[in-house]
């Protein structure tokens, strides 16, 4: 065997090392932690909430920026629908599930959540209803407002709302004053 050949063989050994250690080490590690976000993206107590960024907006009544919003925050797993009501700047979402399938606790504690990230990404958004088969919850920015303090847009910086809307979710008497 020739130079050239031995050259050839070791770059060949080398591409086929550095090939399985991509598709069997790194890929599946890189899948890994995507598949555990997205689990973390389904949960008030670990979801991240640059996510919205993207999202925000002075004015309720793009549709699109609503679905994505709702799409990027706690029961994104949960087939919904919307409905905008531009005169009262309010919006209703339509979950298409029970409570009970998903748990009330967790229910619960996503729907302030998301009405407190929908609230400081839309700055308009007066109300939000979700409606479930069998149940309802209503929320407004003046409750809201007088709980987590105004304006609401203050709270989307990750260390802010980590201690003040996280953390708070942590607490079961917290979280009841709102369903009282």
């Amino acid at each position: 065997m020739n130079k050239k050949s031995k050259i050839i063989i070791g770059l060949l050994a080398v591409a086929v090392v550095l090939f399985c250690v991509i598709q069997f080490w790194i890929i599946p590690a890189n899948q890994a932690k995507q598949e555990a976000y997205a689990q973390n993206q389904t949960d008030a107590l670990t979801h991240d909430i640059s996510a919205i960024e993207d999202y925000r907006t002075a004015y309720l009544g793009d549709a699109n920026n609503d679905r994505d919003l709702f799409g990027n925050l706690p029961l994104n797993n949960i087939p919904r629908q919307f409905e905008i009501n531009s005169d009262d700047c309010t919006l209703t979402v339509n979950y298409l599930d029970t409570v009970w399938n998903i748990g009330e606790d967790k229910v619960q504690r996503d729907l302030i959540y998301n009405t407190v990230a929908a609230m400081a990404a839309i700055d308009n958004l007066s109300g939000i209803t979700y409606n479930f088969s069998g149940d309802s919850y209503s929320f407004e920015r003046t409750q809201i407002e007088d709980i987590f303090g105004a304006p609401l847009s203050n709270l989307l910086e990750q260390e802010k709302w980590s201690n003040d809307v996280q953390d708070k979710l942590k607490d079961t008497d917290f979280v009841e004053q709102f369903y009282k």
